[in-house]
């Protein structure tokens, strides 16, 4: 049921960053994702489409479309064109029960709050963020890994 598209998107404008000087064909940037290259382009699109990408035809040089200090991941978000909020109320529920009847409304609010908080703090988070954390990690990762060749 989970959508993993916003985890993807991020992924591959993260990946485009981090390689910014670097030739990024779709396969490599596919590989990253554990994904295949045409999936990777359609990504790609749908981040351009949405003014987080640029692209040439013809080149494999994405870059990001503004500093990733100024992308949000409710930008992102939005370019995965979320037709339905995180959470959806069941609302076919027997009308007849009591329970049936009132807890889509119910739920519905809470919902609500859930959505509009999940949205605020989306919009707090840039891509910047995300990279510097992938960095930290990458570094841990690479000290830990010395420590064991020692």
């Amino acid at each position: 049921m989970a959508n993993n598209r916003l985890s993807d998107l991020i992924h591959v404008l993260v990946y485009v960053q981090m390689h910014e000087e670097s030739k990024l064909t779709s396969d490599l940037i596919a590989s990253s994702l554990n994904t295949n290259p045409s999936l990777a382009r359609r990504m790609m699109s749908q981040l351009k489409k949405a003014s987080l990408l640029e692209t040439t035809k013809g080149t494999a040089t994405p870059r990001l479309s503004r500093s990733p200090a100024k992308i949000t991941i409710f930008d992102v978000y939005m370019a995965t064109l979320p037709e339905a909020p995180l959470l959806k109320v069941d609302k076919n529920t027997s009308k007849d029960c009591a329970v049936g009847h009132a807890l889509p409304k119910v739920l519905g609010k809470y919902y609500l709050d859930v959505q509009s908080t999940a949205e605020a703090k989306m919009r707090k988070i840039t891509i910047q963020d995300i990279i510097n954390d992938v960095n930290m990690d990458i570094a841990h990762h690479q000290k830990e890994i010395s420590m064991l060749n020692s």
